[in-house]
């Protein structure tokens, strides 16, 4: 199917977040740096006061995506650092609580997990919408009360990346910020291998230490 031009893209995107946030206050976004949670950020920052949360390993690629936004582009972020002991007890609680949810996207969302224990009393937005994880996953972010335009508006005719890159760079992000690959979430929050310690069940197949 074809990707909507970057002008509907970006039409569709403000009208939803006009929907979601006009009666709102203070909003979070789930940041990772990516291109996704960028556009949104560049929406949502024209019209209301917006603050960013980047979960993830010192030194990871969404945290220090996350730092390079807030010195270039005057983002307001949050670094929320990841250790082993948090990761492996959200991951646990996540598995626990979502049994029919499959460890790829339990471990997709242990960022975004985080991100949401530290932002309760706000709306939170995150960048889902280009991949698909799971047939519950929909239903689960729901539960959260967690948004994610772009799943919303496009989950069955998600715009190409080339599109998505049209559109932010229409708002005017610098070419270079267009062009970051796509990270799945755990390896951009730097995670993926201390996640490589539990197995489907919860349990622990490596000793966790080992990554102190």
């Amino acid at each position: 199917m074809r990707s909507p031009p970057a002008a509907a893209i970006v039409k569709r995107l403000e009208e939803r977040i006009r929907s979601l946030l006009s009666q709102r206050g203070r909003i979070a976004l789930a940041y990772s740096g990516g291109l996704s949670s960028t556009l949104l950020a560049m929406l949502v920052r024209k019209r209301w006061e917006l603050e960013c949360f980047a979960a993830g390993v010192k030194g990871s690629p969404d945290v220090l995506a996350a730092i390079a936004a807030r010195d270039h582009l005057d983002y307001r972020v949050e670094i929320i650092e990841l250790d082993v002991a948090t990761t492996l007890r959200i991951a646990r609680d996540l598995r626990t609580s979502y049994p029919s949810v499959s460890s790829r996207a339990i471990h997709a969302l242990v960022p975004l997990a985080v991100v949401r224990e530290m932002t309760q009393k706000r709306m939170l937005l995150t960048g889902f919408g280009t991949r698909r994880l799971d047939a519950t996953f929909e239903s689960l972010l729901i539960g959260w009360k967690t948004e994610s335009p772009l799943f919303e508006i496009f989950s069955r005719s998600i715009p190409g990346r080339a599109s998505l890159q049209a559109a932010a760079l229409s708002l005017g992000l610098p070419i270079e910020w267009t062009q970051t690959a796509h990270r799945a979430p755990a390896k951009g929050a730097g995670i993926d291998r201390f996640l490589r310690t539990i197995g489907p069940s919860g349990n622990r197949n490596t000793p966790a230490s080992k990554f102190h």
